[in-house]
């Protein structure tokens, strides 16, 4: 048997994290056993110097933007460096208020002095609060003293009550023979852009309105920095963000409620909606004031009375708080896991249609000491089970994952399960998305499950960390949005030709997915097709659950990616 190489995936994952931690420019450390400087990585050494050229040419932009007056170009081109255009052509065709503009094609000629080039594409993003980023994700040696990077720029303003838009890609040649000069840029040529230009807003934040005196509260105001120094240790505080957020009419006064999962040591909000609009806490008087760590929480009517009730994933118990039909809760019924690795976040489905509502938990890892390390870091089946908790009525649920076949590659790193009815049959299925590995596509056959994610082109094996459904191209069957990671330097270094050059194709091909970022699988009468790069959905940055919406009520399916995680140095990586 062919032993496997783990040096690859934890460089790869190493370079992911550490893309939001350090200084920009940072030298490499040599203390780090995952540093690039031992073994020679050319495009991570590159890197820093190249980006620090393109931050200057940003700060040339933002200011051009802002003034309407390019003055002279930093000192970063060679002296005969060329462009093509880096405006789009075409005409603005209109998607609701926005207007867009969008060149799929690359550019052809790079003949313009970069002045030239670079004048007119500022021009298309002038305004106020100008931003302009660079970021390079791909890397190639041309030749000795040169070096191809794809480049993906993204610049906004403000334009009055409005917004402007541009996102690009850009080959950017650069000239490295330059002594103890950083390198310098030769040519730009335009991969494919687009433009969007709004008048008014699309959105505008009302917490304070809505909140009132709650947001001066601190529990509000505060992060998990704050909070890690202040809260007892053995309380085991949670700086991953994990905590979930639940809507619904809690008290009957036909006005959505919201549940707040606050984490280890402060308490949940029940915010109750007031006549006038704003929020009211009530959570102590209701008993659910919770302390635990809470993270997925869903308000659903579970015993059909009704009235909706609350659930919550406390440590590995599933906590249903039964509602007696003003927003008061009484009863407690407790599901607990088998062990102790706590449930992440829950879905509720009448899977065996049966007439109510039963419960499905997710766990991500085990508690004890070194048995949550994911092995191996792209294929990890060494986590905690998932279970489903049959409603079998009177407030019983019984849990029947094994019965019902759900215990099929059921030992993933699991972050979220979401339903629909994919193949059409009557009955829900299950989507099952899983950090470090192949996602779960449970078909529902009647009651009984059967994992079909391999057979239908939908296991995107990387960091599935959401899922959406919805009709997407509006041919009447679910598609599937998986959100991952996208990591600009994971690309960079994995998409290498010399990057694990002794696994085999399939294997390597799994570890650079971790990179690769979010995956739209368009429906095809039961199979799946990738159309996330055709669509332009790919890159979400550090995605986590999205959710399919028509905000704009053109009847077409939208998508919110939120994304982030750790803020560092660099703001803008993840």
């Amino acid at each position: 048997m062919r032993r496997t190489s783990y040096i690859g995936p934890v460089v790869l994952c190493a370079l992911m994290v550490a893309a939001c931690t350090g200084e920009p420019g940072d030298p490499p450390s040599a203390a780090s056993p995952t540093d690039p400087v031992h073994d020679d990585w050319r495009a991570e050494l590159f890197e820093p110097p190249a980006r620090r050229q393109l931050q200057r040419l940003g700060a040339w932009a933002e200011t051009a933007a802002a003034s309407g007056a390019p003055g002279p170009l930093p000192s970063i081109f060679t002296p005969d460096a060329r462009s093509s255009s880096l405006v789009i052509e075409g005409d603005t065709f209109l998607h609701g208020s926005t207007r867009v503009l969008f060149d799929p094609k690359p550019a052809e000629q790079c003949t313009l002095e970069p002045l030239d080039a670079l004048t007119p594409w500022v021009t298309t993003f002038r305004g106020d609060r100008v931003r302009v980023g660079f970021k390079i994700v791909s890397f190639a040696a041309a030749a000795a003293d040169r070096v191809m990077t794809t480049v993906r720029v993204e610049a906004s303003a403000r334009r009055g009550r409005g917004v402007r838009s541009h996102v690009a890609q850009w080959d950017v040649e650069w000239l490295t023979d330059t002594g103890d000069s950083p390198p310098r840029i030769d040519r730009i040529r335009r991969l494919h852009a687009e433009s969007l230009a709004v008048d008014g807003t699309f959105f505008a934040d009302r917490s304070a309105a809505v909140l009132g005196e709650l947001a001066e509260d601190p529990t509000l105001c505060w992060g998990a920095e704050y909070w890690n120094g202040r809260i007892d240790a053995l309380g085991e505080p949670n700086l991953m963000g994990h905590q979930g957020i639940a809507v619904g009419d809690l008290n009957g006064d036909g006005l959505d409620d919201l549940y707040v999962a606050m984490g280890t040591g402060l308490p949940n909000k029940l915010l109750i909606r007031q006549p006038d609009g704003t929020v009211r806490d009530t959570a102590n008087a209701a008993g659910v004031a919770w302390l635990d760590d809470t993270k997925g929480v869903l308000i659903i009517d579970t015993d059909n009375d009704g009235d909706k009730d609350l659930l919550a994933a406390i440590g590995n118990t599933i906590v249903l708080a039964k509602n007696d039909g003003t927003g008061r809760f009484e009863r407690i019924v407790q599901m607990k896991a088998p062990t102790s690795a706590p449930f992440y976040s829950l879905s509720a489905v009448d899977f065996d249609l049966d007439g109510d509502l039963d419960i499905y938990g997710v766990r991500y890892v085990e508690q004890s000491y070194g048995v949550s390390v994911p092995l191996p870091f792209h294929d990890a089946n060494n986590g905690p089970s998932n279970h489903l908790m049959r409603n079998d009525g009177d407030d019983r649920f019984v849990d029947v994952t094994a019965a019902v076949g759900l215990d099929q590659n059921n030992r993933r790193f699991s972050l979220i399960g979401a339903w629909a009815d994919y193949d059409r049959d009557g009955d829900p299925d299950l989507y099952v998305a899983n950090d470090f590995g192949r996602n779960n596509l449970y078909r529902n056959d009647g009651g009984t499950f059967t994992d079909v994610a391999a057979e239908t082109g939908t296991e995107d094996q990387a960091a599935g960390m959401g899922v959406a459904w919805a009709d997407y191209d509006a041919d009447g069957d679910f598609d599937l949005y998986v959100t991952n990671m996208y990591s600009a330097a994971g690309k960079r270094v994995a998409y290498q030709p010399r990057f694990q050059q002794g696994l085999a194709p399939d294997e390597r091909s799994a570890i650079q997915r971790h990179a690769l970022g979010n995956t739209l699988f368009v429906n095809d009468d039961g199979h799946f097709r990738d159309r996330s790069d055709h669509a332009g959905v790919r890159m979400g940055r550090w995605g986590w659950g999205s959710i399919f919406l028509d905000w704009d009520n053109d009847a077409q399916e939208d998508l919110l990616v939120p994304n982030g995680f750790l803020t560092g140095a660099l703001e803008d990586d993840l």
